[in-house]
């Protein structure tokens, strides 16, 4: 009798990789139309995508997070449908205008955060079992805040995008999506 076969890494941890095109396909389904972003390493494959100029969305990169958050103000004031794309340590950078626009104004951000410094050790796990700080604080934080959030762990999470960008419109501010793993090509 042989050994049953091991799992390569990459297989492994590859179950765990939402599509880009999967992201956009549910962006537009929800009617976004612009993307405020400070590019992240996790969500690097969508970013690729979004650049390119295939996907049917504007992008407006951003050289801070505040300013990612402060023009996706501007532009859902002026009528827009946006997403803000940033990584958990963006977001922690970018509390304050998250307060002044999404929770005091009232304005239904949609973030779309990328969960940097995640171990594969802690994939299919909780992260708030992480023992890294910048993931395991991220979804007490937004609790604290009042911002519900929907994990993006999977392909099979997929209907959580139009679930966080629905509920964002329904509350009239910030909701936010956790994106756990490397989002695939």
């Amino acid at each position: 009798m042989s050994a049953p076969e091991k799992e390569s890494p990459m297989k492994q941890f590859s179950k765990y990789s939402v599509p880009a095109q999967a992201m956009i396909d549910a962006f537009k389904r929800c009617g976004i139309e612009y993307v405020t972003t400070v590019p992240d390493m996790v969500q690097i494959a969508l970013h690729q995508i979004l650049d390119g100029g295939e996907s049917g969305l504007r992008v407006v990169h951003c050289t801070t997070e505040d300013q990612a958050i402060e023009v996706a103000g501007g532009l859902y004031a002026g009528g827009k449908k946006v997403a803000v794309i940033v990584q958990n340590q963006g977001l922690y950078a970018g509390i304050n205008s998250l307060r002044a626009l999404g929770l005091d104004s009232k304005v239904p951000l949609f973030f779309v955060i990328g969960q940097f410094g995640r171990e594969f050790s802690n994939l299919g796990s909780d992260p708030r079992d992480s023992k890294r700080r910048v993931v395991f604080l991220l979804e007490p934080l937004l609790e604290t805040l009042g911002v519900p959030s929907w994990r993006l762990e999977g392909p099979d999470d997929l209907p959580n995008i139009e679930a966080a960008w629905q509920a964002s419109r329904d509350r009239s501010g910030p909701t936010a999506l956790i994106v756990g793993h490397f989002v695939g090509w």
